[in-house]
């Protein structure tokens, strides 16, 4: 399944992995054409409000980078793993946490020999 969103001459296809329910849900949802249905009309409204909330969030995100404690740990486990960093682990902190996430343990082991 996927999500189509239309802008005038711009196109976005996302898909969309949900669920079995959920997709089986909107399925049911998206049958229903009778606009004077007053449900449907309600759910189409809460269903656009919070499509607009979702790409809004998702638009403005802010890019947050890595703290400097956690640069400082990146740059040690870097030396004594002999790894070399990436610019988007010293640039972004989601990609450090998952440096993080995947060295630190065998930094950890390697240091109390």
């Amino acid at each position: 399944m996927s999500f189509q969103l239309v802008y005038g001459d711009h196109e976005l296809t996302l898909p969309l992995h949900f669920e079995p329910h959920i997709q089986d849900l909107l399925v049911e949802t998206l049958g229903r054409t009778t606009s004077s249905d007053e449900q449907f009309e309600a759910l189409r409204r809460q269903l656009s409000s919070r499509l607009v909330d979702a790409m809004t969030a998702a638009l403005e995100h802010k890019v947050i980078p890595p703290t400097e404690n956690q640069v400082k740990y990146a740059i040690a486990i870097a030396r004594e793993l002999s790894l070399q960093l990436s610019p988007e682990v010293l640039q972004y902190r989601d990609a450090m946490t998952a440096f993080l996430a995947e060295h630190a343990n065998n930094y950890r082991r390697r240091k109390a020999l």
